[in-house]
């Protein structure tokens, strides 16, 4: 007996640390990538102390990573943002950012040579952060930007990633084509706790119902039914009947709309998605300042 215990045990000492290494993973491999790269040198200690202290908790609570970079390195784009759109998403790629199989993740990027205020999402992330969402988190940070505040800006952008995170995803939201305009995913229904025990509520009842129906369809109540073992005739009847006349109505059905394209930017629940050069799919969106 003492020695099946301790071969047991021996198994749980050995199971623990790799269940541990599969638990955490994710988040080991968001702790190498950067959280702050200040290349242009535009905050000042405590306010990168402040934006790292943010992002751990981010990474911890929400499994998804977060990073901020500053640079002087994009080249002039001339007023071509995809120049600046396709460096955040490969240095996002490039770096090691993301949580997860679908490396989700947001990267803050200010582009100081072309003056663009740019994020870019990926995975879950491009879920919780759709158009609309996006628009609000870069508008908070233009004023502060464009007087050279540009810690306050950054942290504002933060904290209210924080809030949308908080909040959950949209009821709503999709993710769309940015080129072709086209669906990409469903549209996200969610359930709140009171429709979530409502509909518990209603299929526990739905479930007693039926099965009450079917018990008393099956159960033979006060003996009135009797089996007679010597009845062997066996009546079957024919139904002969014949159609003497046909009508057929045939009903023009009207082609399918082309396409089946869904506007994000006009309901503002979508996820406006593309592809960078280096083959992943992104969100994102970005303002001059």
């Amino acid at each position: 007996m003492v020695k099946r215990c301790a071969a047991i045990l021996l198994v749980c000492i050995l199971l623990c640390p790799a269940l541990a290494l599969s638990a955490n993973t994710s988040v080991v491999n968001a702790l190498q990538s950067p959280m702050v790269v200040d290349d242009a040198g535009l905050y000042t200690d405590s306010e990168k102390a402040e934006m790292e202290r943010l992002i751990t908790a981010m990474r911890g609570t929400y499994q998804m990573d977060v990073g901020v970079l500053t640079t002087n390195d994009v080249p002039s784009s001339y007023g071509n943002d995809s120049v600046s759109v396709d460096y955040a998403d490969r240095y996002y790629e490039d770096h090691g950012y993301g949580m997860g199989e679908d490396r989700a993740g947001v990267l803050f990027v200010l582009d100081m040579n072309n003056r663009f205020n740019y994020l870019s999402t990926a995975g879950t992330m491009a879920d919780y952060l759709n158009d609309h969402r996006i628009e609000e988190i870069l508008s908070s940070a233009d004023d502060a930007l464009r007087i050279g505040a540009y810690g306050s800006a950054m942290l504002s952008q933060l904290s209210m990633l924080e809030t949308f995170l908080r909040s959950g995803i949209e009821e709503g939201s999709f993710r769309y084509d940015a080129v072709t305009g086209e669906r990409l995913t469903g549209i996200y229904n969610k359930l709140t706790k009171a429709e979530l025990l409502m509909a518990l509520a209603v299929g526990a009842v739905v479930a007693l119902l039926l099965f009450k129906t079917v018990s008393a369809t099956y159960s033979l109540r006060g003996g009135t039914y009797r089996y007679d073992p010597s009845g062997r005739k066996l009546d079957l009847k024919v139904n002969d009947s014949r159609f003497i006349r046909e009508d057929v109505t045939r009903v023009r059905m009207p082609p399918p709309s082309a396409g089946g394209h869904s506007g994000g930017h006009s309901s503002g629940m979508g996820s406006s998605m593309h592809t960078s050069s280096g083959g992943m799919s992104h969100g994102g969106g970005g303002h001059h300042f």
